[in-house]
């Protein structure tokens, strides 16, 4: 077998870049769920013991980033069906 090394042929492209950040399997649902909410109530729970402010930021960013996760998974959901 044997590999050129050009561009592809015609019609052959890659798969586009976003379709890697697209959650598609139920684990990654379960993931951002567990994200969201240990995130949340961390930085909550981190702000009322008077944690630094890095952390107490840190922590509510995998709680967002466990909201948008669980966003994002049910808008492809909608895209997929």
């Amino acid at each position: 077998m044997t590999h050129s090394a050009g561009p592809p042929t015609r019609g052959r492209r890659r798969p586009d870049l976003r379709h890697w950040l697209r959650p598609q399997s139920p684990q990654t649902l379960v993931l951002g769920i567990c994200m969201a909410i240990g995130g949340l109530a961390g930085g909550v729970r981190t702000s009322l013991d008077g944690k630094g402010i890095w952390t107490i930021l840190a922590t509510f960013g995998l709680g967002i980033f466990g909201v948008l996760i669980v966003v994002s998974y049910f808008t492809n959901y909608e895209d997929r069906r």
